[in-house]
């Protein structure tokens, strides 16, 4: 049985068909005799706006649909099976319908022949649909085009803009820098305590103020969309004995130990050196800061299955450390822009260094979280994607 809106196509229908199946169709039929209805189904009577399929038939063909710019059907041909004709349907009381003729073919005699008839204002509303979507989707594809341009030029003047404030900040700053060094070293005179005192705490400020600016940017950067991330499969050992061997200086001003317990089967990984490089001075750096003079630091790494509920190969990196902690309702709000838990004043910043280590960590498909490290301070752990080949010095496939 033919579904709503399917074309009946079958010449010689009436020797193959009963009526009755012509009487369930959703489209039109007839079938005409020497240029009148000898039979019509319940659709088409309900197009025309009869009662009954009966109350049709006797009626001329040639009443039945008028002109609509391309010609009527040649009701007496059985020789144009699938000729469609696009035409006025006339109804009664009602404004004529467009609709498309076609011939299904001839009949068992001379004269005979069936006709299907399909009401096309469905079809003419889904094409109207069509082309007024597609005219707004043109448009929305244009205005789209715009956005992207405007994003372009907003980003490209954010970073001009950048640029030019860390120049036109840091030069005074290093400047100033420079010169507390160079009287700290007493080259030009000697200093009494009390002027060593102010130079010493001169200089610290020039330190943070720097760093201040540094995160300041980062984040902006982050905010932006940051540069793309270049994965490579590389030592991860390297990368921490690198960053512990930049930060030895002030361990050794605060007499601070780090002691390193890195596995073997967790020595490479693939990441971005650079950013992952950024994570670690940001957690390290935190670690200097917060631990008392004197404390230890730790820093170790193994290899894991499963982060986040998702299987797979994976390093952690843990770095620990003897300062007061983080309470533990404040874990997850230090990786937020400007948050600093407990006593914020006493490391300085503007809180944007967790939350830049928390985006590298996540672009790189891994996670970071705080916890409470036994016998007190702070434990921070993140996850990087493990090498196709764990151990240094093993060729990656």
């Amino acid at each position: 049985m033919a579904k709503p809106g399917e074309s009946v196509s079958a010449p010689g229908l009436a020797a193959k068909w009963p009526l009755r199946i012509g009487e369930a169709l959703s489209v039109g039929l007839l079938k005409g005799s020497d240029g009148r209805i000898a039979w019509t189904n319940p659709a088409l009577a309900a197009l025309v706006g009869e009662k009954a399929s009966g109350d049709l038939e006797g009626r001329a063909l040639d009443t039945l649909v008028m002109d609509a710019g391309s010609g009527v059907p040649d009701w007496v041909s059985s020789s144009l099976t699938g000729c469609v004709v696009e035409c006025w349907l006339l109804r009664r009381g009602k404004d004529p319908l467009t609709v498309a003729v076609r011939s299904l073919g001839g009949g068992k005699v001379p004269g005979e022949g069936w006709w299907e008839i399909r009401d096309l204002t469905g079809v003419r509303d889904v094409q109207a649909e069509v082309h007024r979507l597609s005219h707004h989707l043109l448009r929305a594809n244009r205005e789209l085009e715009e956005l992207h341009a405007r994003l372009e030029q907003n980003e490209g003047e954010r970073e001009e803009l950048l640029t030019v404030v860390s120049h036109e900040l840091r030069t005074p700053i290093t400047v100033i820098a420079g010169f507390n060094k160079l009287l700290l070293s007493e080259k030009v005179g000697p200093l009494t305590r009390e002027q060593r005192h102010f130079l010493s705490e001169s200089a610290k400020s020039c330190s943070r103020l720097s760093a201040f600016i540094g995160n300041l940017i980062e984040a902006a950067r982050e905010v932006a969309g940051g540069r793309p991330l270049e994965f490579v499969e590389t030592s991860l050992r390297a990368t921490i004995e690198g960053v512990v061997g930049f930060l030895k200086p002030l361990l050794d001003e605060r007499k601070q130990t780090l002691e390193l317990d890195l596995d073997p089967l967790a020595a490479r990984a693939r990441f971005d050196p650079m950013r992952v490089e950024q994570v670690l001075t940001n957690l390290i750096g935190n670690a200097l800061k917060h631990g008392p003079p004197g404390s230890a630091i730790r820093v170790s790494s193994r290899p894991i299955e499963t982060v986040a509920g998702i299987d797979g190969r994976f390093v952690e990196v843990v770095v620990s450390d003897d300062g007061p902690g983080v309470a533990e309702e404040d874990r997850e709000r230090i990786f937020e822009p400007y948050v600093r838990a407990g006593d914020g004043s006493r490391a300085g910043g503007l809180g944007l260094g967790l939350a830049i280590c928390k985006r590298i960590v996540e672009a790189h498909g891994g996670a970071i979280l705080m916890t409470g490290a036994p016998g007190g301070g702070s434990r921070f752990s993140f996850t990087l994607p493990a090498a196709a080949s764990a151990a240094d010095g093993e060729p990656t496939p």
